[in-house]
């Protein structure tokens, strides 16, 4: 056994542990969190959050086990919109690429063979991990010899999808500039990465407010959208916010996922995701607000995100004429 290697905790020791960080259980006692750890989460989870918090001497400064089981709740609905929205991303971004195939020379056939030929070790694994037992099982079995462009949608994960997005586009877009970089010519390309990250978590159930201090992605790996920055400053953010908000890939991924949403998916739909984002921003989110009173780090994040969210759903308000009477078809 490996020299890090922990002892096991029993519940009652969890709670001692959290006592001896200096966690405190004035809000939610310690009967109730001797309760809440044996049947709605697990201690690994919920200390989680710690993370947001400073230490003086190993000790956590004014944190309660109560604002631990808040956070874990506001992250796990955070986590739920998100994997609404991506699904819906990915659904969009289907429907548009094969409206531009029907609009295409391609015959459907054809690019799927060199798909499999481009990524064989990929779509083996899909097909053989995907052949009995899942959804798309009887989707397989009955055209894994002959797939088309239009059935094959069906069974790709979103990251294998957009390979095939990717192949489409560069297939049937010509250039518009000598030398250009040819990715330019797929649509929304260079906001695929992000969002895949971010749906990958939240479709994980990892924990994502607490990389708000400590980044879940390094920053010589972090690739800053400058899209999306120029977007929101055209909305009246201004850059010093902008900049220090969008440096944190966690709110940076959230706001170029809602900024893809925003431009493939149809107006209707958008009006009520953002509504109900809206909702969980002025509601839930803010239910227990006095535990963060002084937690610079999570007020400026929801401060930010809420503008964010705002500037959508006034783009979405502007281009419906009569938003309160849209229904989703």
């Amino acid at each position: 056994m490996g020299n890090n290697h922990r002892i096991k905790f029993t519940v009652d020791q969890q709670i001692e542990h959290m006592k001896s960080k200096g966690i405190r259980f004035t809000i939610e006692d310690e009967d109730f969190a001797r309760q809440y750890l044996s049947n709605n989460t697990y201690f690994f989870k919920l200390k989680a959050y710690d993370k947001l918090y400073d230490k003086k001497d190993d000790t956590y400064i004014g944190l309660e086990f109560a604002y631990l089981r808040d956070l874990a709740i506001i992250d796990s609905l955070l986590r739920r919109i998100i994997l609404r929205i991506s699904i819906d991303i990915e659904h969009y971004l289907k429907v548009a690429m094969l409206r531009d195939f029907n609009d295409s020379e391609e015959n459907g056939y054809s690019i799927i063979q060199r798909y499999i030929e481009t990524y064989p070790n990929r779509m083996e694994k899909v097909l053989t991990q995907r052949s009995e037992g899942k959804a798309c099982s009887n989707l397989i079995q009955k055209y894994k010899d002959d797939f088309a462009i239009w059935n094959i949608v069906e069974i790709l994960s979103f990251s294998d999808f957009t390979n095939l997005y990717d192949m489409f586009y560069l297939r049937n877009r010509q250039p518009k500039y000598p030398n250009e970089n040819p990715y330019k010519r797929v649509p929304y390309h260079y906001l695929f990465n992000p969002v895949r990250l971010l749906r990958n978590a939240a479709a994980h159930s990892n924990c994502l407010i607490n990389s708000l201090k400590n980044p879940y992605i390094s920053p010589e790996m972090f690739n800053f959208n400058h899209g999306i920055s120029s977007f929101l400053g055209q909305h009246h953010i201004g850059n010093k916010r902008l900049n220090t908000q969008l440096s944190k890939p966690l709110i940076h991924d959230f706001c170029v996922m809602l900024y893809l949403y925003h431009k493939i998916a149809p107006l209707n739909v958008q009006f009520y995701a953002f509504k109900d984002l809206k909702d969980f921003l002025y509601g839930r989110a803010i239910k227990n607000k006095t535990y963060y009173q002084n937690h610079t780090v999570l007020i400026s994040a929801y401060e930010f995100i809420v503008q964010v969210v705002d500037v959508f759903i006034k783009e979405v308000e502007s281009k419906c004429a009569e938003p309160e009477n849209i229904t989703i078809l």
